[in-house]
């Protein structure tokens, strides 16, 4: 759920979380290998999560974090009225989408 979300939200959320997970690397000096090996992640997919080529799941988040001590959750600031922003047209993006089924399917008839 959470890689769907993040993936619908904009390249900015996307590229936070690929930023992080290559400054935790950096900062620990550890090979894109050394780094997912400890959590059974392949250096190609961690290449792949830090270029943004690759969205990983919550699941895979969840290993960075508790292995490496990191939140993904934490956004910077300047991200998170985007992130309101975006939350805020998708709610009324489903209203429309709502409003438009119930007209679409209350105007058919039976035959």
């Amino acid at each position: 759920m959470y890689s769907i979300f993040i993936r619908f939200l904009s390249g900015k959320a996307v590229m936070f979380v690929c930023e992080q997970i290559r400054n935790v690397r950096y900062r620990l000096k550890l090979s894109q290998e050394r780094f997912g090996k400890k959590i059974g992640i392949s250096a190609k997919s961690i290449s792949a999560y830090e270029t943004g080529r690759c969205v990983p799941s919550i699941k895979i988040l969840k290993h960075i974090a508790d292995e490496y001590n990191v939140n993904f959750m934490e956004f910077p600031s300047e991200n998170r009225n985007d992130l309101r922003e975006k939350i805020s047209q998708l709610e009324n993006s489903f209203v429309q989408l709502k409003t438009l089924l119930a007209q679409t399917f209350s105007s058919e008839r039976i035959v």
